[in-house]
């Protein structure tokens, strides 16, 4: 179920927005330049086994879609952490040495295997972004780690070609590779009305049969909630996008719930009231419908590790705390074992009188 909203002034006040975000940007010094905005090292869930993630988000210039005249996203507030100043390859190659010579120790005593995950808020093969020469650095750092097993990547369509992923593929043979593709929905109405993504489902198509043919792997980042859409909308968004990509044999689905950012429309949105971030019932439900619906499929890896869970800004209940922690201790149990029990045990979780209430705001809100 969609709500009703005048789809002309989106952009205009998406760019309104962005235009003011981009001029309270800060300066970063030579140090911040030099290192990455974040890197962490934590469990996860490899393709077919539990294991660790190395995470490093680098600071760049920012996503391109964003500093266009097109606004950018309407939910994402990443052009905050970009650079105000001048950033060369020097620096986001310090950046990557930086995060590897201070996780070394802690990725070479550890027995389990890595998922490699490099992120840089725009698109990894957007040249304006991430070069030759340091995409090439990053590969040889990723060839040289045999504990890591997965590499992991980033980018909107427009940068993706066929010779960047066999070169990608020709440098990293014996890794499993897998393509991150913020395709949002499959709904293309959704997406380039209300998140403004500008991209179609048919363009995604011809990228995702150019990674099969090379032998990449394809991750989906699923936007949960997006703007406009009531909770019980969210659902079966989720869902029906969730099957289509079941159907289409993608490896990976990421679920990824709003959490508020700073500087969007969508913080806009919030502030005023017109929105409220996802139940994890909702998210719950959307999951154990597509465990119902395509039982006997063969599943992709699902995961879902929501940023701001159980704040105000972030996917949550009712704002107890034990309730909210009760939904991210089930939410990590099944992305780790991608055991649906953990989901179907009604007792677990249902035990909130919160439930209630997200029962009769649901087709509201």
């Amino acid at each position: 179920m969609k709500k009703s909203v005048k789809s002309s002034s989106i952009v205009e006040n998406i760019k309104e927005i962005r235009d003011k975000t981009i001029l309270k940007r800060k300066n970063f010094t030579s140090d911040q330049l030099n290192k990455p905005v974040s890197f962490w090292i934590k469990d996860d869930r490899l393709l077919n086994e539990k294991g660790k993630e190395f995470t490093i988000i680098l600071r760049t210039k920012g996503c391109s879609w964003a500093l266009s005249d097109s606004g950018g996203c309407s939910m994402c507030g990443y052009i905050n952490d970009s650079s105000i100043e001048s950033i060369d390859d020097k620096h986001i190659i310090n950046q990557v040495n930086h995060a590897f010579q201070s996780k070394l120790e802690e990725i070479r005593i550890e027995r389990k295997n890595f998922i490699f995950k490099i992120f840089n808020s725009g698109s990894f093969f957007d040249e304006s972004e991430i070069s030759e020469e340091v995409r090439n650095h990053i590969y040889q750092k990723v060839y040289e780690s045999d504990r890591i097993q997965e590499f992991v990547i980033e980018s909107r369509l427009e940068y993706i070609s066929k010779m960047k992923l066999i070169d990608l593929k020709n440098q990293l043979n014996d890794k499993y590779i897998e393509l991150a593709i913020g395709l949002e929905t499959v709904n293309d109405y959704i997406r380039n009305t209300y998140i403004n993504k500008s991209m179609s489902y048919d363009d995604f198509i011809k990228v995702f049969r150019i990674c099969k043919e090379i032998g990449i792997g394809v991750r989906v980042y699923l936007l949960f909630k997006p703007p406009f859409l009531n909770e019980q909308g969210a659902i079966d968004d989720c869902v029906r996008s969730i099957i289509n990509l079941i159907n289409l044999g993608v490896e990976t689905v990421s679920i990824n719930p709003i959490n508020i950012q700073k500087g969007t429309l969508l913080e806009y949105l919030w502030y005023q009231n017109r929105y409220r971030p996802p139940w994890f019932y909702s998210l719950f439900k959307s999951l154990r419908k597509i465990h119902e619906l395509k039982k006997d499929s063969t599943f992709p890896r699902l995961i879902s590790d929501p940023s701001g869970a159980g704040t105000k800004r972030g996917i949550h209940n009712c704002l107890k705390r034990e309730c909210n922690q009760k939904m991210i201790s089930i939410l990590r149990n099944f992305v780790l074992s991608q055991d649906f029990n953990y989901l179907n045990k009604k007792d677990a979780y249902y035990d909130c009188d919160c439930l209630t209430r997200y029962r009769l705001q649901k087709n509201f809100h």
